[in-house]
């Protein structure tokens, strides 16, 4: 039940297990508790998460996994330079539903607001596999922090509206930080979801609740590019389109893609970046189907111009 939401599996609680599963992997093979980890100069380091990618089939999305299921993970692991980590977690032996992540050891130069890269002196790499060049998910995030993404619309996606939309997150200091004093990374996920929510429903055609309440996750890749103080607030900005997914004899899906990039408004360095596509179930008929009719044919009324801020 932890790690269920409101449409069974949370993405938020899968990518705790994803991660926790890592640094358990990392402690093994490399034969040391991942709190006594250091580099030459005595400063502990983390293996913290820089990059993530969700793969699942379009008709099989975290929504598919609920109550009483058993989910059998199988995962590898490999380093480069002693300074990056990199692996995949298959969902259940399914080629087709994996979790990527990659890590780099990092320390806090000066707090959560700045953190440096360094490698660990006294963790053992022999037992982890080398990768002959640093993981192509570092080049991922390099060109989705140069183009504001990690992948666009689909050609028949029609935009939810122009431009972009704002929202502002508190951070919430006893929820949402981990022991390191760093915002944690899984928690990323559940501040896009609350923009994603708050926006939505805050349109002059507002995204009906039943359709929202069903979203669910099928492909996401996230790149961070640093971390907040806990007093510090975070401005996410959101892009966003849908398309109708026709399954034959079963109910159509009605598929959003949605960006987000997210600053720090202490002083606008951008912190993260990402792009998925959601599924929501459309029944015919109902209240979705309605509202998703009159959007094709542009019924609604203030849908383009300046977007404001939420």
């Amino acid at each position: 039940m932890p790690h269920l939401g409101r449409t069974n599996l949370s993405e938020s609680a899968l990518l705790k297990v994803i991660g926790n599963d890592r640094w358990r992997q990392m402690q093994e093979l490399g034969n040391i508790a991942s709190a006594l980890i250091q580099d030459e100069e005595g400063a502990r380091l983390y293996a913290t998460f820089f990059f993530f990618e969700l793969n699942l089939p379009c008709e099989r999305p975290l929504s598919a996994y609920g109550e009483n299921h058993i989910i059998e993970f199988i995962g590898d692991i490999s380093h480069h330079g002693r300074v990056y980590l990199d692996g995949r977690h298959l969902l259940s032996g399914d080629e087709l539903s994996w979790i990527r992540s990659s890590n780099v050891f990092i320390y806090q130069e000066r707090g959560p607001a700045k953190l440096s890269i360094s490698s660990p002196a006294n963790l053992d790499f022999s037992r982890i596999p080398e990768l002959p060049a640093p993981p192509d998910s570092l080049d991922l995030c390099r060109r989705a922090k140069a183009q504001g993404s990690f992948f666009g619309p689909e050609a028949d996606d029609v935009p939810l509206f122009v431009g972009k939309r704002e929202f502002i997150y508190e951070i919430d200091a006893d929820r949402d930080v981990n022991g390191a004093g760093l915002l944690y990374f899984a928690n990323y996920i559940c501040f896009l979801e609350m923009a994603e929510r708050r926006i939505l429903s805050s349109l002059p055609y507002p995204v009906p609740s039943s359709v929202l309440d069903e979203r669910s996750t099928y492909k996401r890749r996230i790149g961070y590019y640093g971390n907040a103080q806990a007093t510090d607030r975070l401005k996410i900005e959101l892009s966003a389109s849908l398309r109708i997914l026709e399954r034959g004899l079963g109910n159509p899906l009605l598929d959003f893609w949605f960006n987000y990039q997210v600053c720090r408004l202490s002083d606008g360095k951008e912190i993260a970046i990402s792009s998925c596509r959601k599924v929501s179930p459309l029944t015919a008929g109902s209240e979705g189907q309605q509202w998703v009719d009159r959007l094709i044919r542009r019924e609604f009324p203030g849908s383009g111009g300046e977007a404001p801020t939420v």
